[in-house]
């Protein structure tokens, strides 16, 4: 058999089945950036709220630890497992704090409701944009699971303030 004039040259097939030119970032190096992102906002949160208390901030602190420590899996190890924990983690976070919010939970001595400041919720955003960006990273039964997961915990939310429970 003859190559045709028509047919594209053997380096044009293969060339389109490469890493894509340019500055491009796999969608689970994204996640696991804007989850460090997250976790540094929250991490600033903790610090000005250390005035109020090491009860109030401690969350704060608790929650950029967990997720600097899930960003760092998710950047060096490709496995599904950290992707997979990490989704359903920063989903767990978002929850909490919706929850906390919504419950008019209170800071420190003097019971001041707690309330989302302009830094606490860019970190709620930015989780809100990792998940779909590890989510992506999924490949078949990982990202069912992780989208199963995520349906869980938002009916549970969406549940518990049916029920009036938090407020």
């Amino acid at each position: 058999m003859t190559p045709s004039t028509d047919a594209p040259p053997a380096e044009a097939v293969t060339a389109g089945t490469g890493p894509r030119p340019g500055p491009y970032v796999p969608a689970r190096r994204l996640g696991a950036l804007l989850c460090a992102a997250a976790a540094l906002g929250d991490l600033v949160v903790f610090q000005q709220n250390l005035a109020h208390g090491l009860a109030v901030s401690l969350p704060f602190l608790g929650a950029a630890v967990v997720q600097l420590a899930l960003a760092r899996r998710v950047w060096a190890d490709p496995r599904t497992s950290f992707t997979l924990s990490a989704v359903l983690v920063l989903g767990l976070l978002i929850a909490v704090q919706a929850l906390a919010l919504r419950a008019g939970a209170t800071l420190g001595p003097r019971e001041e409701p707690l309330r989302a400041g302009p830094l606490a919720t860019a970190a709620m955003l930015l989780r809100l944009a990792a998940l779909p960006c590890l989510v992506r990273a999924l490949s078949g039964r990982g990202r069912s699971w992780a989208v199963n997961g995520l349906l869980v915990i938002g009916t549970v939310l969406w549940t518990v303030g049916l029920t009036g429970l938090p407020g």
